[in-house]
């Protein structure tokens, strides 16, 4: 599936919904979250977010959003952006969230503090991006 698709983001929460462990990551955690790539003239000329609100330990609503500015509309409680060339070495594994999130790689509005101490739950979604399979739009052929 493609990268920041409707079915791709439907896949991944649907995956991370499963998981035991849900619950207690999201425990004192704000209500929503968007993810943003930023604009990439080539793959995401206007930019690709995703939005989920949680509640009850679980995602219960979520929605791709058609342009990365659709984020300052809603105002979710934290909002986590990065290029796409970065995300795709976060969901590759090849860089890690909290270094790339301290070091100002990945630009986090909302309680930094309340995400990283809450680092050692990434092996949720780490377990539902190896279920879902990922093509991002570097690796299409045109």
């Amino acid at each position: 599936m493609r990268f920041a698709s409707v079915e791709w983001i439907e896949a991944v929460v649907r995956e991370v919904n499963a998981h035991p462990d849900l619950p207690r990551a999201l425990s004192g955690l704000g209500a929503d979250l968007a993810a943003v790539v930023e604009r990439d003239p080539v793959h995401f000329p206007h930019g690709a977010a995703a939005w989920g609100r949680q509640e009850g330990g679980r995602i219960v609503a979520w929605r791709a959003l058609e342009d990365e500015d659709d984020v300052l509309e809603i105002d979710p409680a934290y909002v986590v952006r990065a290029p796409l060339t970065l995300w795709k070495e976060l969901l590759t594994g090849k860089a890690d969230p909290v270094q790339a999130a301290l070091s100002g790689r990945v630009r986090v509005k909302g309680d930094l503090e309340g995400l990283v101490r809450r680092a050692g739950y990434r092996y949720i979604v780490e377990a539902a991006l190896r279920r879902v399979e990922t093509v991002f739009p570097d690796e299409v052929k045109r």
